[in-house]
């Protein structure tokens, strides 16, 4: 029970410091004049100064009801000043010449957050907006995404369970292939032995699984999130490697020892 209270720390710990490290990569990598016209877009936006907005919109968005639109997303904010605003998520993908910017920001208000998402494109070298929106949420999103066990189900448990059994299974082969006394590329045994085969992807928010059927990793079980305000994901393949290993094991001691009675030279006894 310790292992694994002890294990299951290290394995928040890892995901919290990634985490981390991958928020600090968005705010670096996000795109700085993209991201300065979207956050202009919706302080615009709060401001009512529709003209602004219907100036730099798409002409695909223009439409009769595009102003009764913006007034509705408008009204979704709250009157009082936000706390923050934090750039929450960033895409950015370019196909055909035409490059595409995702962007979404959290809004914090005393009693109310706010997440927003802009998409702008860039097409012969004029930037529009081709895409607002607005939705009120009761907690942020890093409250929303937090790792907890409140208001999990046996699914949870069970996966969470598997990633640790797996985790230490493969830890264990790991530690067995190292002592085993195999005469050649035992560096090939040691990572076929670490390798997931075959990915499965658990979201600990909302208990989505998914999979991937000709995937590989090493190690073969973890947990992962894109950032502070995403959700954790427990990954874990099948361990075929440490399985096909244990089944070997025996043959792959036996084999040097067999070969090396089989040089030896016959000696005649004496008279």
């Amino acid at each position: 029970m310790r292992l694994y209270k002890k294990l299951l720390l290290v394995l928040i710990a890892l995901a919290l410091f990634a985490g981390c490290n991958q928020q600090a990569m968005i705010e670096k990598f996000a795109p700085k004049e993209e991201s300065a016209i979207a956050q202009r877009a919706l302080s615009e936006l709060i401001a009512k100064n529709f003209g602004w907005l219907d100036s730099q919109l798409d002409p695909g968005l223009k439409t009769p009801d595009t102003r009764d639109t913006l007034e509705k997303m408008a009204n979704a904010f709250p009157s009082a000043q936000p706390k923050s605003v934090s750039l929450v998520g960033t895409q950015t993908n370019t196909r055909n010449g035409v490059t595409t910017y995702n962007l979404t920001y959290e809004y914090e208000y005393p009693n109310a957050w706010l997440l927003t998402n802009v998409m702008l494109q860039r097409k012969d070298a004029q930037l529009r907006i081709v895409g607002m929106h607005a939705y009120l949420e009761k907690q942020s999103l890093r409250e929303t995404n937090a790792f907890k066990f409140a208001g999990k189900g046996f699914a949870h448990y069970f996966v969470l369970g598997l990633v640790i059994g797996i985790a230490l299974f493969e830890l264990y082969v790991l530690v067995l292939c190292f002592r085993t006394p195999i005469a050649k590329r035992k560096w090939l045994w040691l990572l076929f032995v670490a390798l997931g085969i075959t990915r499965f992807f658990f979201n600990w928010t909302t208990g989505d699984l998914s999979f991937q059927l000709f995937s590989f990793a090493i190690p073969g079980a973890g947990a992962y999130t894109a950032g502070p305000y995403a959700p954790l994901i427990l990954s874990f393949g099948i361990p075929v490697g440490a399985i096909v290993f244990l089944l070997r094991r025996r043959a792959l001691v036996a084999g040097p020892a067999s070969s090396t009675d089989g040089d030896q030279t016959p000696v005649a006894p004496s008279a």
